[in-house]
């Protein structure tokens, strides 16, 4: 059963908290400012949890997420084991439910909530048939993988209902009917997790703004949105540092710009969380626009325009190079097409130099994604040790 419940958070778009501890996992949804931890104990924890260090876990779990920045935390502890008694003792006066995989059955005692996040039905109809589950028709289901997700229900309580009773009762109605259009929303967005959305929204706006600069002709665009040193430093247009990301000098340009866009872009966004992702690339691009308009404004005599988005994907590059060095078991990963795609990007760049090719924007947003990528790295490894740390203790 600890099994199959874990396959089902996961399922069902819910994120763990790794804390590093036999026979504990933690699940949560988050909506907002809101979230909703499920905190998994089994036999192998509680062999030796006390009431006073399950109360203390319970605290720095709740004041982890407060620090996080949500204002509210519903949380339940789920007990997967057969130790009915020392739960209840140590449980008590907190939201917890008890699976009792040996007897098959879910105990919910009466000042306990009723439901969390729709999973009540999905676990007492997987205990009561033997790791299977009836639909309506009466037949049974394996609640395997995406069977298994598919027998939760999620049910709200509306208006009406809340309004027939009253006190704690409607009060318990309405966190309740919260707490599932929380998850309703988490689980949408849930199936998104997986999908590069950042990179394929930069790869359209590039390619909306390509469109209307070259077949549509909109001339004030490029005009406006290119960049030199000159306008930067002298006319103090500081904004083409940033617009000239999204411009691009014909098909060619444009074309193998987003090809490597989305190769690394697929990869760093699916291993770092979108905010740090979104600051990696726009970090890198303006980094690259920087170290641009400085060389040709001290050590050349030159006043060219330029724009592309390889500065910000030349970032991409450096992070990725630091990835592999710094995370070993990821060169073990079926990446090699990105890293054909890598080299031929890097042979394409040194064919054109010379010519099209701004050098010095490359090697700025190479060097700013490296730094980039090693900072941003350490903040979420060090976050990762707090919360080893905090559950330790």
């Amino acid at each position: 059963m600890w099994d199959k419940l874990t396959q089902y958070f996961g399922g069902r778009g819910l994120k763990e908290v790794n804390l590093n501890r036999d026979g504990m996992r933690l699940f949560y949804a988050a909506e907002g400012k809101a979230a909703d931890p499920i905190w998994m104990i089994g036999d192998a924890a509680m062999a030796a949890l006390t009431r006073e260090q399950y109360l203390r876990y319970l605290s720095t779990i709740r004041g982890i997420f407060e620090k996080q920045g949500f204002e509210t935390v519903s949380m339940l502890t789920l007990f997967v084991t057969g130790r009915i008694e020392e739960c209840r003792a140590i449980g008590e006066d907190t939201a917890f439910w008890i699976v009792d995989g040996a007897y098959g059955r879910l105990i919910v005692y009466e000042n306990q909530p009723e439901d969390f996040l729709g999973i009540r039905s999905v676990i007492e109809n997987n205990l009561h048939f033997g790791g299977h589950s009836r639909n309506s028709e009466g037949a049974q289901i394996d609640l395997g993988h995406d069977n298994f997700r598919a027998q939760s229900k999620v049910t709200s309580y509306g208006r009406d209902s809340v309004s027939r009773v009253n006190g704690d009762r409607a009060a318990a109605y309405r966190e309740y009917s919260r707490q599932q259009q929380r998850y309703a929303s988490s689980r949408r967005w849930g199936k998104y997790q997986n999908v590069c959305l950042v990179t394929i929204v930069l790869i359209v706006i590039n390619l909306i703004i390509f469109l209307l600069t070259d077949l549509f002709s909109v001339d004030a665009i490029m005009e406006h949105g290119q960049m030199s040193w000159r306008t930067v430093f002298e006319e103090h247009e500081y904004h083409r540092l940033f617009t000239c990301m999204f411009l691009h000098y014909g098909i060619s340009h444009v074309s193998g710009n987003m090809i490597a866009l989305f190769a690394f872009g697929d990869v760093l966004e699916r291993q770092m969380s979108r905010i740090r992702y979104v600051i990696l690339y726009f970090v890198s691009g303006l980094g690259a626009s920087v170290v641009s308009c400085l060389y040709f404004h001290f050590l050349t005599e030159e006043d060219p325009y330029s724009a592309g988005a390889s500065g910000a994907i030349y970032g991409l590059m450096g992070a990725m190079i630091m990835m592999l060095i710094l995370h070993p078991d990821m060169r073990r990963r079926e990446y090699g097409m990105r890293f054909g795609i890598f080299i031929l990007y890097i042979i394409y760049s040194f064919v054109q130099a010379g010519t099209t090719v701004n050098i010095a924007a490359h090697f700025g947003g190479l060097v700013f994604g490296a730094i980039l990528y090693v900072i941003l790295d350490r903040l979420a490894t060090r976050r990762k040790r707090e919360w080893s740390r905090k559950m330790r203790e």
